[in-house]
């Protein structure tokens, strides 16, 4: 890899909580440092190249979580088009789900994984199970191949208390495994979903085991949510009600977490600055949802050390040009002028220049690493 600096001047660098006036200096696809002051030209002796970002937002990339896996998508033009529509929205890593068959081994796992080599943005990937199939075995041996986050299909209570808990919560204090409800879409009533989800966590935190609960609503409020142990991935009509809350309370720690695409505010009535907003939503699509998944600080922040995956959002399109008769959907409203990945343009003056395989597999994700 070169090892050309550029550093990016006159821009606003957005994070979880303010904004501030600063450049960025990256080195080798990193941020080396963030900082409002006149550096020599180059700290190696090679030419340094500027970038100009006046008038513009500095946000950290965002994590795309998809609703359905894209690991299937088989047909090259759409699959490219789907990765080209997050990169649009300044998605700059994805979490894949990938479902093994019983008869798949480890050479059989790695062909099916083979179509995200061509991928646009660095991604990680979490393994889908069955309940029936959360065995000591099975969370060691997918740890051991570097798979840290498992999905478990669950459908009634009783199946989680059929599982041998015991055995599994031995294997965290080395493994370090984080577990994600998945709850199937069809055939469970919401009664039946509550109840599933109560049941899940009390068994989860009994046992010490850190989970990410799917479509939240209730247990925002509620006082037996450990705030190390349970992160709630909203659902999209409470997401307008999570980022007023965490507005109400700017420095409490709230553990919820949602993907850009599920993000919706309603501005028919002003509640918060402009500038807070786009703090708020990075906070709750970007840095909690790097934390939940393990790759924070690498991802989801604009730190000396992390990833140098910026999005550039013109100030003068930010909450200024919309409806006030609607509810503002982020990702569709207020796209990002360009889009940087490693410290390479992906997304640049309406022009996609990211190449097919650029995007890197990333392992050793430390979900457990951070309090949301």
């Amino acid at each position: 890899m070169s090892h050309q600096e550029l550093v990016i001047r006159g821009g606003t660098v957005v994070t979880s909580y303010g904004v501030k006036e600063a450049d960025i200096w990256i080195a080798d696809g990193q941020i080396t440092r963030i900082a409002k002051d006149t550096l020599p030209k180059s700290s190696m002796g090679v030419p340094l190249v500027e970038i100009d970002a006046e008038g513009m937002y500095l946000l950290p990339g965002f994590v795309a979580l998809p609703d359905t896996p894209l690991y299937k998508v088989r047909e090259r033009d759409s699959y490219l088009d789907r990765f080209r529509h997050l990169i649009k929205l300044g998605c700059t890593s994805l979490v894949d789900t990938f479902y093994p068959e019983p008869w798949m081994n480890h050479t059989q796992v790695k062909y099916q994984q083979a179509a995200h080599y061509n991928s646009l943005v660095d991604y990680i990937w979490h393994i889908g199970l069955d309940v029936s199939q959360l065995s000591e075995a099975q969370v060691h041996g997918w740890k051991r191949r570097g798979f840290s986050a498992l999905h478990v299909t669950v459908r009634t209570p009783e199946e989680i208390s059929s599982v041998n808990w015991e055995t599994i919560s031995s294997l965290h204090p080395s493994n370090k495994t984080i577990l994600h409800l998945h709850m199937p879409s069809s055939g469970l009533g919401k009664e039946q979903k509550d109840r599933l989800r109560r049941s899940w966590m009390e068994t989860t935190q009994y046992w010490k085991l850190r989970t990410v609960i799917p479509d939240s609503t209730t247990e925002l409020e509620s006082i037996e949510a450990d705030p190390y142990y349970h992160i709630f991935r909203l659902k999209k009509e409470w997401t307008d009600r999570a980022l007023r809350q965490m507005n109400r309370h700017w420095f409490r720690t709230w553990q919820v977490a949602a993907p850009l695409h599920d993000v919706q505010v309603d501005v028919r009535r002003k509640w918060c600055e402009p500038d807070e907003l786009l703090c708020l939503l990075v906070r709750l699509a970007s840095t909690n949802v790097a934390k939940a998944v393990g790759l924070y600080p690498r991802k989801g922040t604009l730190l000396p050390g992390s990833d140098a995956d910026i999005v550039f959002l013109k100030k003068e399109f930010w909450l200024t040009k919309y409806d006030l008769s609607t509810i503002l959907n982020f990702n569709e409203t207020q796209l990002p002028a360009s889009v940087m990945s490693n410290g390479k343009w992906i997304y640049r003056d309406m022009q996609f220049s990211a190449s097919i395989g650029m995007g890197r597999c990333l392992f050793d994700t430390k979900p457990y690493t951070y309090v949301i």
